[in-house]
């Protein structure tokens, strides 16, 4: 009786061994990771997240499944590594759903079935959404495969007249019915995002009115990253996983601050962080990049560049018609140029221009990371959060401005060099001149010449007025010419304890025909710009200094006529 117990239960064991050994292979063991966000890099859109833990694994195969992570984490962009004596063999993104659950309004938070209702039809709507965009983009391809036939695109040297018609009739009647496919998946799509974008909105409400009362809906959806590792036998080690979001980024931003016209400035770099990734950034290791992740990294094809003959579209007004020659002139070449080929059109019409036609593109490949030493705190709450980069003195030299034709007043202003070194992205820039903040500028590397203007405001202290000097001003007629002169004078007064570098400015009209003619009779040393008519003068003012200079110009014109803008 004994031996037969011992052979059922060996009989037991070994069937049992061998449902859980087919093939040689071993279940493979699952362990939950709950992991901590270490260093995040965050571009001007989007953010690379960095994850680790330390993980434990028996030998053989075992599954690790990283949860608890960010909804909008993009699948293609996930990486894995770690430390170990250990393999890893497959990486995959997750979406756990909660289990149904029965409502029951009477224990559930307020509006919990009209919310449930709500998220179940954004979800539908999403699929609806990503069939109309898959409808779109196959009906696009269709269209392109279209335009660039060789016999459209007349690359072909044997192709008869009629062949070419025939296939000039299909592709007109094949671009008509696909663009009116496109029209209607279009309106189709701008129809159902309405209604999302509705639905949304109440969700918004129902949602943000049950966290005020306290009855908070939370959700359970699990988003996960699971790691399939191999390790020959039973090991501890260290498990990395990054990925990208879309829903966070930054913008620089400056200040620079000036104590009097004696020293440097100083340049504050800051950036303003946001984020709304649904998880909260506590003592994180931050770097701040100028790249865009987003940017195509495909590189461009150029296509064939047709040239032919300019033919517009002719028409006989007084037949209202058009005549015989031009009804056999449909058969003949015109250019598309939509496609860049030549093709035989029914009816010829002159394309308008697209505003894109005069854009220039321009691409910067310099990109710069900023690590931040100290450890940050980015919650998630979709606000702007500063987040200090660096600190610098530069140099700078000042000037005052003045302009009297414009403005009475004098304007201090800081020439700064050397910004190559700083590595700075394009943001605006808060200026403080003594401790007052007096305005606001914007920082463009790629658009500033070796030196940067800064204006720092008004200087009471320097008085400059401008004065027409009456006796000097007059008008005469010689001959068949009228001859106006025109003659001011403008002071300088330094009331400063200090000297000043001082560049003033003031102008003469530039005429735009040869009957009219203009001479400069005067100018106290100063440097005119015969394009613009831009007076320049450039001197320094020693302290309770006073300067004068007189500018004073000539202009003949016919007498008959009279000026405008003078």
């Amino acid at each position: 009786m004994k031996s037969i117990t011992t052979s059922i239960i060996a009989t037991a064991f070994i069937t049992l061994f061998a449902s859980n050994h087919s093939n040689g292979a071993i279940a493979p063991s699952e362990k939950n990771i709950k992991s901590k966000i270490e260093n995040v890099t965050v571009f001007t859109q989007g953010a690379q997240i960095y994850r680790s833990s330390l993980v434990n694994m028996n030998s053989g195969i075992t599954t690790l499944i990283f949860e608890g992570l960010e909804s909008t984490i993009d699948p293609r962009s996930i990486q894995a590594s770690g430390f170990g004596n250990f393999v890893i063999m497959d990486v995959q993104h997750s979406i756990k759903y909660p289990e149904p659950k029965d409502v029951d309004l009477t224990k559930n938070p307020k509006n919990l079935k009209q919310i449930k209702m709500l998220q179940d039809s954004i979800v539908m709507i999403d699929f609806d959404i990503e069939e109309i965009t898959s409808k779109m983009a196959a009906l696009n391809i269709e269209k392109t495969t279209l335009l660039n036939n060789r016999i459209i695109k007349g690359e072909t040297k044997k192709d008869t007249l009629n062949l070419v018609k025939d296939a000039l009739t299909f592709l007109r009647e094949k671009l008509s019915n696909i663009n009116s496919e496109l029209l209607k998946l279009k309106k189709e799509e701008y129809r159902v995002n309405i209604k999302k974008q509705r639905m949304q909105t109440d969700l918004l409400a129902l949602q943000t009115y049950n966290s005020i009362t306290g009855d908070i809906v939370k959700d359970e959806t699990n988003y996960r990253v699971i790691i399939t590792v191999s390790a020959d036998v039973a090991t501890n080690g260290t498990m990395n996983i990054n990925y990208m979001l879309q829903d966070a980024g930054w913008t620089p931003s400056y200040d620079l601050r000036a104590k009097g016209t004696g020293g440097n400035m100083q340049l504050t770099y800051k950036a303003q962080v946001y984020q709304n990734t649904g998880i909260d950034w506590n003592d994180v290791k931050l770097t701040l990049s100028t790249a865009n992740p987003n940017q195509s990294n495909v590189k461009p094809v150029l296509n064939t560049w047709w040239l032919n003959y300019y033919n517009p579209y002719a028409y006989d007004y007084k037949k209202n018609k058009r005549s015989e020659s031009q009804k056999d002139d449909l058969s003949k070449s015109t250019v598309n140029t939509a496609t860049g080929g030549t093709y035989a059109w029914s009816a010829p019409e002159v394309v308008a221009e697209s505003i894109s036609n005069y854009v220039v593109a321009e691409e910067n490949i310099t990109t710069v990371e900023y690590d931040i030493k100290l450890a940050y705190s980015i919650p998630c709450d979709g606000k702007t959060h500063f987040v200090a980069v660096q600190t610098k003195d530069i140099p700078a030299n000042y000037i005052h401005f003045a302009a009297p034709k414009m403005d009475k007043d004098a304007f201090l202003v800081a020439k700064i060099t050397d910004w190559d070194e700083l590595n700075l992205a394009a943001g605006s820039a808060n200026i403080y001149f003594d401790g007052t903040f007096v305005g606001e500028s914007y920082i463009d590397p790629t658009n500033l010449s070796d030196t940067l203007d800064l204006t720092l405001g008004r200087d009471k202290n320097m008085v400059v007025t401008r004065v027409k000097q009456k006796d000097k001003t007059k008008e005469k007629l010689i001959g068949e010419e009228k001859v106006k002169t025109v003659t001011y004078e403008i002071t300088i007064r330094n009331t400063k304890s200090s000297s000043s570098n001082f560049n003033l400015q003031d102008q003469i009209p530039v005429s735009q025909t040869k009957d009219i003619v203009v001479t400069l009779a005067e100018v106290s040393g100063g440097e005119l710009d015969e394009a613009s008519g831009i007076v320049n003068w450039k001197f320094n003012l020693k302290p309770k200094e006073t300067k004068k200079v007189t500018i004073s110009y000539t202009v003949k014109f016919p007498k008959d006529k009279a000026l405008a803008g003078l």
